[in-house]
């Protein structure tokens, strides 16, 4: 079935028809949503309110592969309809899978005033369960406190529920204040399964998310995976976010991924990220227990932290065999001491091992705010790290290679070249 609301239309309409329109939000959320209807928000039109969806009873356990059988959320006729959410979520679902949100904005009241996410799906469900079919494609958001697209798993009864085959695509994400797009599970260092699987996130634009001054964690990122078994993300773009972090303990980065395995982080433009503390305001980071990822055909440039980060923090899951490699990193490390590549651990379970970085481009300048290098590996708590074939350039002020004497690193063919 599908429902139309529009301004000029009424609660006591039908709705099953644009002549017959519902005219506000509170009348779909009172609706018993079934598989394969779609509600239609007039075009270049705005709604005020919060979108709390009931959905039918269905068995959480049957999987739908059909996208007609999806419940839909778009709009229609010319333009894109606006839900306005002030101090709320824009979108918010529980225990629901098999969603897709379409040519829709959505603005919150701004990070000061709102106290919500612009779209958040969330499972709690016991025993495992994973929810299946998030499609987000063509939205705006902007003016959310926490996240602009929040996925996440907190489960009640403990185990590791989460979300299957989410795809997220031609998002713009801005002017939000802890993340733009998040997805977060459950963190249990003793646990080899993940809350997530398989995401995909492309083509979409963050930036202007500049992080939640006084949270006492990092805060301001663009992208950030956690808890994910399988995942890409590529050709997006994300600047000019983390402005306000003011935490010393961790920091944020463009785009990022900690607690994963495979994610593959391709083709991406991260730069001007920042930070208001002593750590990160990268580019991109591979974070405390990822393991078997890629990050290749980056670009990185004009970030206050490294351009490409490897970090283990006390207390993750192992770290090992990733590769970074066809990257370009161009005058990162703005602010504080990092590196166009950058290597930090603990030694936490073994600290960052059985690590490669090859054909990368490095080119590293003098910076009036941060001491920069094209590579730091001064840390202890790794081994077998293999850099071969990278071309490192600076401008005789920035050092080439900080802790190159490291027993944990071997440098093989690298060229080494003053601009």
């Amino acid at each position: 079935m599908d429902y139309y609301i529009s301004p000029f239309g009424n609660d006591s309409n039908s709705g099953i028809s644009h002549k017959y329109p519902w005219q506000s939000i509170d009348r779909v959320n009172a609706e018993q949503l079934l598989p394969g209807d779609s509600v239609l928000f007039q075009g270049d039109q705005t709604f005020k309110g919060n979108l709390t969806p009931t959905f039918a009873d269905t068995d959480t356990d049957i999987d739908i592969d059909i996208a007609d059988e999806s419940i839909t959320f778009s709009s229609y006729g010319g333009g894109r309809a606006t839900i306005d959410a002030g101090i709320g979520a824009g979108f918010y679902a529980e225990n629901i899978g098999d969603v897709r949100i379409i040519d829709l904005n959505f603005v919150g009241a701004g990070t000061e005033q709102n106290i919500n996410s612009g779209i958040w799906f969330v499972n709690t469900l016991p025993e495992h369960k994973k929810l299946k079919h998030l499609h987000i494609e063509n939205v705006n958001i902007s003016g959310f406190k926490f996240a602009g697209i929040n996925i996440a798993a907190q489960p009640i009864e403990g185990g590791l529920c989460g979300f299957s085959n989410v795809k997220i695509t031609h998002a713009t994400v801005h002017d939000n204040g802890d993340t733009g797009i998040n997805c977060i599970g459950s963190w249990n260092p003793e646990e080899t399964r993940y809350s997530h699987s398989d995401i995909y996130i492309a083509k979409c634009r963050v930036f202007k998310n500049f992080g939640i001054p006084g949270k006492g964690s990092h805060s301001g990122n663009g992208i950030v995976l956690g808890q994910v078994d399988g995942a890409t993300i590529e050709h997006c773009k994300v600047y000019d976010n983390g402005r306000y972090n003011d935490c010393d303990v961790g920091g944020p980065v463009g785009i990022w991924a900690w607690d994963s395995n495979r994610v593959l982080i391709q083709r991406n433009e991260s730069h001007h990220n920042r930070t208001n503390s002593k750590k990160d305001g990268g580019g991109f980071d591979l974070d405390g227990g990822v393991r078997n990822s890629i990050v290749q055909y980056n670009y990185s440039h004009e970030n206050d932290g490294a351009g490409y980060l490897m970090a283990q923090f006390e207390g993750a899951k192992a770290f090992h065999n990733n590769v970074i490699r066809y990257n370009l990193s161009e005058n990162d490390g703005r602010k504080n001491t990092y590196g166009g590549v950058h290597l930090w651990s603990t030694g936490s379970n073994g600290g960052i091992r059985n690590t490669t970085i090859y054909q990368n481009t490095i080119i590293s300048s003098k910076s009036t705010t941060g001491n920069p290098a094209a590579v730091d590996c001064m840390t202890d708590g790794i081994r077998n790290i293999r850099f071969y074939g990278n071309t490192f350039k600076t401008d005789g002020h920035a050092a080439f290679i900080r802790g190159e004497d490291n027993l944990g690193v071997v440098f093989e063919g690298n060229s080494c070249l003053s601009v």
